[in-house]
């Protein structure tokens, strides 16, 4: 029986070692196969011009500093740094001839057995020659090219040299290539002065530059560094101590991020997007990417952050970070400024009230549900245990729609998306651009808060819609991408869908033009410019933590937002109305200083119409006037098919007169902007009771003098021509009720 099992045993090692063989025979065939197949291109590898160029719409090359390397010798790098990396992603760096045939007989075993390509096995060496020569595609075609110009790569040069081409050409996230700037970017010191714990930092965040980033997810990073350590001291490469050391401390980020480039590093991005390469594929092709960037706009929009975010970081000594961008409405980003030490791009933020009209009046609009002057309450409520404020914790009572915009209200939001409904909301989010998920359906939605929240250019790209009447485009930095031969590869074409009428988006714009002249983003009222505007305040429960303001003309819709991405707080007395709204105010200015304004058009169905403000406040009802008293007519915007109401044909001058012992009582219901006349008629002729004036409701009057006469007549005139019913009333018979009634208990009455 024991024989037996050893026989099995000795058979599964048999075939486990012929698979290994096969495989390793294979590998060997394709390998001697396509040897002479692949040359090694040896000035691409060894140049320190791999870039790619970024230029300006005026043609101003605004090459990054990525694309000019900062090269540092390999006898520079202290040894403990060289180990992290070796240590990391290649042990045996130095015993192999350009790859690791275990690591290979590895990756295949999990390859087939998993069903994917998920294993790599990559040796330094086959890193760098894929990171100078190749693409990111998981092709086995690609990785026996990889191997092939690996192998013929540790021929011609040492081993020493391929670490430092290796190290000089890594990723590592923020925008840096190469050991040497990614610690000037991360540690703000020179790669010869980096410490053990910095160094598996560095080495760890490779492997993923954006999920390892200590800028972007500082635990995730702390989880790689311990992991880098554990390897280096299993590697015996440092002592028991230096590690317990290394993993119970804090990686310590000194920023030195340069906040010239923010718009050539979205413009990488963008066409990493529209090629679907990775950042450092277009960067090793030598690629040419023409912008739309203007610079003369560039630098005023730089200008106006700047002055702001330093003084405002001075006064309250504390650091900012702070985004500005302006779009020119035919969907060209043509400035695009970052003012922070952290990588911004793709970051996604609560919008505050910045989404309130998307979410919540323009799906009012839309439907009819709303006009501009629809009266809403503005009141304590409680909707399901939801109890919004408004900012100020004060309740307004009715308020127009306009006004709910224009002051940024809470209550009046939160009422107005309950009444429309969540789905109706989702819609025209999603039309606009934003990913609403299912979890984000609930009103707490019309203060802004969602999930995931939401990325700058998603507010400009919703805003500028508006600002074109409906039509949605996304704006783009990128115009054209050459390749380095000067061939063209992509060439900008707009994209435009319609998601709005002309009508609800004017009316959108309207209601945001009054955010701009008495709302909360009154300081650019100054300027004199036809100007929509939306502010955005987003609060954590302590304190606000992000400060937005959009703003749009008929040419251009431009944004800035304040935060402090560190402390995610900001100091109390720094507002969304205050610092962005002023960095708006001062683009603006300078785009119109020497451009000729223009109103936004108002499209063929929008009339201008006039409502009844009495009724308004009265009755809370927008209907047309029944009566030319300019006081209490007020004019708006309406859509052709949602025009004011007309007033109720049964709101006539309706009087009663009962007799009483001091006379006759006459009561009828008067209107604020008529003037009313009463009069009575008997035997003596016609004669006036009393003149209403300014009064609102129910009205009583005494007649006094009735008591002489058998019958009187009473009726109403005012001076909107209109006359109430008649009544008819017989004084004497109302006495001699009263005396019959009162000499009852003798059973004698009285009679005429």
């Amino acid at each position: 029986m024991e024989k037996k099992r050893i026989n099995k045993v000795t058979k599964i090692i048999l075939i486990i070692s012929i698979i290994l063989i096969m495989i390793f025979l294979s590998v060997s065939i394709l390998i001697a196969y396509f040897y002479n197949k692949y040359d090694l291109d040896v000035n691409k590898l060894t140049s320190i011009n791999n870039g790619v160029r970024v230029y300006s719409a005026t043609g101003i090359d605004s090459t990054l500093y990525n694309t000019n390397r900062s090269l540092i010798e390999i006898d520079e790098i202290p040894e403990h740094v060289k180990k992290a990396f070796i240590d990391t992603e290649d042990k045996r760096f130095y015993s192999h001839n350009g790859y690791d045939i275990k690591r290979i007989i590895k990756a295949g075993l999990v390859n087939l057995t998993t069903k994917s390509k998920s294993q790599g096995a990559s040796t330094i060496s086959q890193q760098l020659i894929k990171n100078a020569l190749l693409t990111n595609e998981k092709t086995y075609s690609r990785k026996i090219k990889e191997i092939v110009l690996s192998s013929k790569m540790e021929k011609q040069f040492s081993k020493d040299e391929i670490l430092e081409m290796y190290l000089n050409t890594i990723y590592f996230g923020s925008n840096a290539y190469g050991i040497e700037n990614a610690s000037r970017v991360y540690f703000n010191k020179s790669s010869k002065e980096l410490t053990i714990n910095e160094a598996c930092c560095l080495a760890g965040l490779i492997k993923s530059p954006n999920k390892y980033s200590p800028r972007l997810n500082y635990d995730n990073a702390i989880s790689r560094r311990n992991v880098v350590a554990k390897l280096m001291y299993e590697c015996k490469d440092i002592s028991k101590e230096e590690y317990e050391d290394i993993i119970n401390s804090p990686i310590e980020l000194t920023f030195n991020n340069d906040t010239s480039n923010g718009y050539e590093v979205e413009a990488i991005h963008e066409a990493c997007r529209l090629l679907n390469i990775s950042e450092r594929e277009l960067i090793n092709r030598g690629y040419e990417i023409i912008t739309y960037k203007d610079d003369t706009i560039q630098d005023n929009v730089e200008n106006a952050n700047k002055n702001v975010i330093s003084e405002t970081s001075k006064q309250y000594d504390v650091p900012l970070d702070s985004v500005s961008m302006v779009a020119d409405n035919s969907g060209k980003v043509v400035a695009y400024f970052v003012n922070s030490n952290y990588d911004l791009h793709n970051m996604k933020r609560q919008p505050a009230s910045t989404l309130k009209p998307f979410a919540v009046y323009l799906p009012c609009i839309i439907h009819n549900i709303l006009t501009p002057a629809t009266p809403i309450l503005d009141e304590e409520i409680d909707i399901g245990g939801f109890s919004p404020n408004n900012a100020d914790n004060k309740f307004r009572g009715y308020v127009s729609t306009r006004e709910s915009i224009a002051h940024s209200l809470n209550i009046p939001a939160v009422k107005t998306l309950d009444y429309v409904g969540l789905n109706k909301s989702k819609e025209v989010l999603t039309d606009f651009g934003f990913n609403i998920d299912n979890a984000d359906l609930n009103l707490s939605l019309a203060l802004g808060a969602t999930k995931r929240g939401c990325t700058l250019m998603q507010l400009v790209n919703a805003y500028a819609c508006l600002a074109n009447g409906g039509i949605y485009k996304e704006m783009a930095f990128v115009d054209k991408i050459l390749d380095r031969d000067g061939n063209t590869i992509y060439s900008h074409e707009d994209y435009f869908e319609r998601v709005a009428t002309k009508e609800d988006a004017f009316l959108i714009t309207n209601m945001l033009e009054d955010s701009s002249k008495t709302g909360t983003a009154r300081r650019l009222n100054s300027l004199g410019l036809p100007i929509a505007s939306k502010t955005g305040t987003t609060n954590n429960g302590t304190n606000n933590t992000d400060l937005f303001n959009v703003a749009y003309t008929t040419d251009y819709t431009t944004l800035s937002w304040i935060a402090n991405i560190k402390d995610n707080a900001l100091p109390k007395g720094m507002y969304s109305s205050i610092e962005p709204t002023e960095i708006n105010k001062n683009i603006l200015k300078y785009l119109y200083s020497s451009k000729d304004k223009k109103e936004f058009d108002i499209p063929e169905g929008i009339e201008y119409l006039p409502y009844d403000t009495s009724v308004w406040h009265e009755n809370h009802l927008v209907v047309t006037p029944n009566h030319n008293i300019d006081r209490y007519i007020a004019y708006d915007y309406f859509k052709i098919d949602n025009k004011p109401a007309q007033p109720n044909s049964n709101d006539n001058i309706n009087i009663d007169v009962q007799i009483d012992k001091l006379g006759s009582i006459i009561s009828f219901d008067s209107k604020k902007y008529a003037n009313y006349n009463v009069y009575k008629e008997n035997k003596d002729g016609k004669s006036l009771v009393a003149n209403v004036c300014e009064k609102s409701g129910k009205v009583e009057l005494i007649d006094k003098n009735i008591f002489k006469h058998d019958e009187i007549t009473y009726y109403i005139e005012n001076d909107l021509g209109e006359k109430s019913n008649v009544i008819k009333v017989r004084p004497k018979d109302y006495l001699i009720g009263l005396l019959n009634n009162e000499l009852s208990s003798g059973k004698k009455r009285w009679s005429v």
